[in-house]
């Protein structure tokens, strides 16, 4: 077994319990609790939702009703909140928990997996909220959604990728995390999250299925509103990039790790 997942598997318990422990307690002390976890992503959403609907009135083919931006909107902005946060919490993951590391001898990666574990349960919450609503704003049920974990899972396990990545580079280079913040703002605007793929020139449409972010987007668009499974490619690619960052940040968190917590 790779000793990245024995890691992971023998501290399974200690990342779960963080996470939930961390989810529960994130807003402490408020008025509101948990429901913050839900309404931060749903105040984002309903902006964008009046700038693309009512401002420029977009239009989603193939999913009728006066909401069908709406669900498009809420099927790609809550699972980009969520891997943005996966990947942002990775990344000061090491930095944010140097006393544990320098006292304890857990894993380094069980704490980027704390933080991707975290944002996956926020993202479970979410989206249960949205397939609860979903029948209200006109769009029928379907078993698709039954699927709809793959693609999920799929996206959160690029984010842990990516995380563990830039969370050993940030050890030694402490503006990552800034850029990181650039970074994200920029690439969410590389995806149709909150546009619709149609509105982009040529060029730009024939590049998105090289995007490591469309093919979990497509397939749980494809899931959620057409009720059709993912084209072949979708379910390939969805597959590959997540696999394909996780082993490269192995790779170079494995020949940097004897250094991290020297400089933690």
């Amino acid at each position: 077994m790779p000793p990245m997942v024995s890691g992971l598997l023998t501290h399974r318990r200690f990342i779960w319990q963080s996470a939930v422990g961390e989810l529960r307690h994130r807003y402490a002390g408020t008025g509101l609790g948990v429901v913050w976890n839900v309404l931060h992503p749903l105040a984002l959403i309903a902006v964008y939702s009046v700038v693309f609907t009512a401002i420029m009135s977009a239009q989603v083919d193939g999913v009728p009703g006066r909401f069908a931006y709406l669900l498009y909107l809420c099927s790609g902005l809550l699972p980009w909140l969520s891997f943005a946060e996966c990947v942002t919490r990775g990344c000061n993951a090491f930095v944010e928990n140097a006393m544990y590391l320098r006292k304890l001898p857990i894993p380094e990666q069980v704490f980027v997996a704390r933080a991707a574990a975290s944002s996956t349960l926020g993202l479970a919450i979410s989206f249960s909220l949205l397939l609860v609503l979903a029948p209200a704003l006109g769009l029928r049920p379907s078993w698709h959604w039954l699927l709809l974990p793959l693609p999920l899972l799929a996206l959160q396990a690029l984010g842990l990728g990516v995380g563990l990545l830039l969370g050993t580079l940030n050890v030694f280079f402490r503006d990552v995390g800034q850029l990181l913040t650039i970074a994200l703002q920029v690439v969410l605007w590389t995806a149709p999250v909150v546009y619709l793929a149609k509105i982009l020139p040529e060029p730009f449409r024939r590049a998105l299925p090289f995007h490591p972010l469309v093919p979990p987007l497509e397939a749980v668009r494809d899931l959620f509103l057409h009720h059709r499974l993912p084209e072949p490619w979708v379910c390939a690619a969805m597959t590959a990039w997540p696999a394909a960052t996780l082993l490269a940040s192995w790779a170079v968190f494995s020949k940097l790790r004897a250094e991290i917590r020297d400089l933690l």
